[in-house]
């Protein structure tokens, strides 16, 4: 989630693609069948980017595991719709939802999500006793902001009657994340994270277990192919233009609930001046901790700032689903004397998932370099040709016809089979 902003920096034009390969069929013949299917079914090309450096590598569709907090930013919701659109057109191959925050409804949404779909993608939620500063400064932080915007809540009391798997009733993350690392070829999973690294700490801490000998630092070394992650701002502050702009693109009249927020921290958030939402984690020091680990792995970090989904606005297509679809209602339950109203608003996070799945596909521009973080989430940027780490911003106007946010919105919406509520 990034509820906040999101500096054009040269970069080296990379076209990258691989073929959609469904790995559960046996005979090459049957697999190239069903990609030329997939190709010509799918929401946009259906061809995501190969590795990070190389132009010309085909591989195999990105085994991903999608890592993210449920709320209370809409962009969350539709980010899970997203994923299970891509994962149903064989785009990417889902193999866990991580949850981040103690927020029991969290747990509850993504298994609504799951069961909307048709999918029965498992789920992990964050479980660590030993770590007293998720207890101290998490915890009244998630109970204060999902007070305020209950939308997570919202759905999953509406959906109750489904029974969905609780918070006490899926396993914690790094059991989880351990097991299905495990048994995936080596460098071959991607870790999308889109919340918090609370998770991602747990996991790097980690010790051997019945999955596996290895640490958590050796197992994410052999198993992970990259991070791409949502976090942090590279920006600049915002200006009277970008405010102008806002109002012109989200339609705010009146402005959703989290108009002031966004605002507020675009305002403060370019430059190491301010702290994006999950790169602040209300948890002083983890993110920078976190990346310490992982600046200690040779595992590329492709990073995109809040700054780019201020760029995409999306949301207000949402109205073509039903009115209690999980993503319309996450995204109306918060409008200011609108409700019901699905509403524009920064697609921070699908921005992310976009480039997980197909790459910089005419998109984005990357620049190799190093984030760095502070105590309280501060984040900046420094270029560095030799690293294997990128920072991903948005090509100069591809968004200018709402190209991007127009892919985005339809990806989230996906067939108009799944916009009515399944018979259960």
């Amino acid at each position: 989630m990034g509820i906040g902003d999101r500096h054009d920096l040269p970069s080296q034009h990379i076209r990258h693609t691989y073929s959609v390969v469904v790995t559960d069929l046996r005979s090459i013949a049957t697999r190239l069948a069903v990609a030329s299917f997939v190709l010509t079914l799918a929401c946009g090309s259906g061809i995501a980017s190969a590795a990070p450096g190389s132009d010309t590598t085909v591989r195999e569709v990105p085994k991903v595991i999608f890592d993210g907090d449920v709320g209370p930013d809409p962009c969350d919701f539709s980010a899970l719709a997203m994923a299970h659109n891509l994962h149903q057109a064989g785009e990417i191959d889902l193999l866990g939802f991580m949850s981040t925050m103690p927020e029991p409804s969290n747990v509850e949404v993504m298994d609504i999500f799951d069961r909307w779909y048709g999918h029965r993608i498992p789920i992990g939620t964050f479980e660590d006793p030993s770590d007293l500063g998720y207890d101290r400064f998490v915890r009244p932080s998630s109970e204060l902001a999902n007070g305020l915007f209950p939308a997570s809540r919202t759905i999953a009391a509406h959906y109750a009657g489904w029974h969905p798997q609780t918070i006490d009733s899926v396993p914690d993350s790094v059991s989880l994340y351990r097991k299905l690392l495990a048994g995936e070829q080596d460098h071959s999973v991607t870790i999308l994270t889109t919340g918090q690294l609370y998770n991602i700490k747990a996991l790097l801490n980690s010790g051997p277990d019945a999955y596996s000998p290895a640490s958590g630092m050796d197992l994410v070394r052999a198993k992970v192919s990259r991070f791409v992650m949502m976090i942090g701002a590279f920006g600049k502050p915002v200006t009277a233009d970008d405010l102008v702009y806002y109002n012109a693109e989200y339609n705010n009249d009146p402005p959703n609930a989290f108009f002031p927020l966004t605002v507020s921290q675009h305002a403060s958030t370019g430059a190491g001046t301010g702290a994006e939402y999950n790169a602040l984690a209300w948890y002083p020091g983890l993110t920078q901790d976190v990346f310490a680990k992982l600046d200690r792995l040779d595992t590329p970090k492709i990073i995109i700032g809040n700054e780019e989904g201020w760029r995409v606005p999306a949301g207000d297509a949402y109205n073509k689903l039903a009115a209690d679809h999980p993503v319309r209602m996450g995204f109306s339950d918060n409008n200011v004397g609108l409700p019901g109203v699905a509403k524009n608003d920064p697609a921070y996070d699908e921005v992310a998932l976009v480039y997980a799945a197909r790459g910089l596909d005419g998109y984005f521009d990357q620049t190799p370099g190093h984030a760095q973080f502070q105590n309280l989430g501060t984040s900046t940027w420094t270029d560095d040709p030799a690293s294997r780490n990128l920072r991903l911003t948005l090509e100069a106007g591809v968004n200018d016809h709402h190209a991007l946010s127009d892919l985005i919105e339809s990806l989230v919406m996906g067939r108009a089979s799944t916009w009515q509520s399944p018979a259960e």
